[in-house]
């Protein structure tokens, strides 16, 4: 700006300068998040296409819409403390003489956890008339609610999915197993089968 008065010196004065001018707005896209959403499963973000390329893109992965320290690649594998949270991806898209702008994915499914499992036991005699009982062992974190599926030589026994069975007649000559489902809210619910019995005798 240059000032002029009569009997005065002119004068110029020259403003601070502004922010590089940046060519343009980057077009952006939606990113997803592909995978199954439980503790230890791989999440991918897919960001989409984004304009003009190449475009630079950065990741932050979040869990209950909190950024997870150090969550920064193309990929996350939730954690524990991730349970019962759901998962965002925000991407960030950066290019010389463009403005850097991000968008956030949807929320993915809440997390589920993975249960601590044990093999299953069964105890009593396999014999005829005798009664022989799954043991599950311990499971975590507790409380877990258990189910039970016995099988003939690997067969399902339809109706037989209580914690005992008495050995009928035509399990003879055939071997038992159990197999022992877990489920407890917000955990991912898993199955584990037994050894199998002796040869059931007469």
């Amino acid at each position: 700006m240059t000032g002029t008065r009569a009997g005065y010196t002119t004068a110029t004065t020259e403003s601070a300068p502004t922010a590089a001018v940046t060519a343009g707005t980057l077009t952006t896209a939606t990113p997803t998040i592909t995978g199954t959403a439980r503790v230890g499963q791989t999440l991918t973000a897919n960001p989409g296409a984004w304009a003009p390329a190449p475009v630079t893109l950065r990741y932050q992965w979040l869990a209950g819409g909190v950024a997870i320290s150090g969550a920064t690649a193309a990929t996350y594998v939730p954690a524990s403390a991730d349970t019962g949270k759901t998962i965002k991806v925000r991407v960030t898209g950066s290019k010389t003489g463009f403005a850097s702008t991000y968008v956030t994915s949807a929320a993915s499914a809440v997390v589920q956890g993975v249960l601590s499992t044990a093999v299953p036991t069964i105890t009593g005699t396999a014999k005829v008339g005798q009664v022989v009982t799954a043991n599950p062992g311990t499971w975590g974190p507790a409380p877990v609610t258990f189910t039970y599926q016995w099988y003939r030589d690997g067969a399902a026994i339809t109706g037989s999915t209580a914690a005992t069975r008495t050995v009928h007649a035509n399990d003879v000559g055939k071997k038992l197993t159990v197999r022992v489902t877990g489920a407890k809210s917000g955990y991912a619910s898993t199955s584990t089968t037994s050894a199998p019995t002796a040869t059931v005798v007469p």
